[in-house]
């Protein structure tokens, strides 16, 4: 229980901040200089922008790492050897920070973005000569092994008399683990417990020409009051 409810702040979280920054509210998010993403991680493909809370001393010190999220919508229960190593290295260049006088809060968000270094245009050369890694599956409900379903919140199921579908975009490993789970439709009251369940799914490896790759599909939940 106490597992399902971190996750569930760390979704809460995730959404919260990024809603901030998108909408240009003050969420005290501040941008780090830019970082090399460790090796570990580049061969996973674990790029995107990371979101670390902070508690920060009266000298600018970082005093505690509160929580480390992403990069972008990767799974909170997501774990694998990239993962380890980015959240390490985040955790690592994050302690070491001294926070400009400006900019010192006791709270903060701290961003670490990880670009793909490949230009655009080689992806396509590469899958010419390697094959595809990531093959598109659609909706993927039906080929889950495990297809954890959301509860319904109370005070939702309550508040409305309607059906409403939620649909989860997700990236799973060539293991059938979810990697990310991004919500695509759905109100934040149904959107957040889908999130969960779709990232605590678990479906077969696929395979291509004999070689595992990874699969990007659509989960589709209904909620019935």
């Amino acid at each position: 229980m106490e597992k399902h409810l971190t996750r569930l702040f760390f979704v809460f979280a995730l959404v919260f901040v990024c809603t901030a920054v998108g909408n240009g509210q003050d969420a005290d998010v501040k941008s780090m200089p830019a970082v090399s993403i460790p090796d570990a991680a580049a061969a996973e493909g674990l790029y995107g922008t990371m979101l670390v809370e902070v508690k920060v001393d009266d000298k600018g010190k970082v005093k505690d790492v509160k929580q480390i999220i992403g990069p972008d919508w990767t799974c909170p229960n997501y774990e694998s050897p990239g993962m380890t190593a980015l959240n390490d290295y985040v955790r690592s260049r994050t302690e070491s920070l001294a926070i400009d006088p400006a900019d010192r809060k006791s709270h903060l968000w701290l961003e670490f973005k990880f670009a793909d270094p490949r230009p655009a245009k080689s992806k396509p050369e590469e899958e010419k000569l390697t094959g595809p890694k990531t093959v598109n599956a659609g909706v993927v409900n039906g080929k889950a092994v495990n297809l954890e379903i959301p509860r319904y919140p109370a005070a939702a199921r309550r508040a409305t008399k309607v059906r409403e579908r939620v649909s989860v975009r997700v990236l799973i490993n060539e293991e059938g683990k979810v990697i990310s789970a991004e919500n695509l439709s759905g109100g934040p009251v149904l959107a957040t417990p889908s999130r969960v369940a779709a990232c605590r799914s678990r479906f077969s490896p696929t395979r291509l020409n004999g070689a595992p790759v990874k699969v990007s599909g659509m989960i589709h939940y209904t909620f019935i009051p």
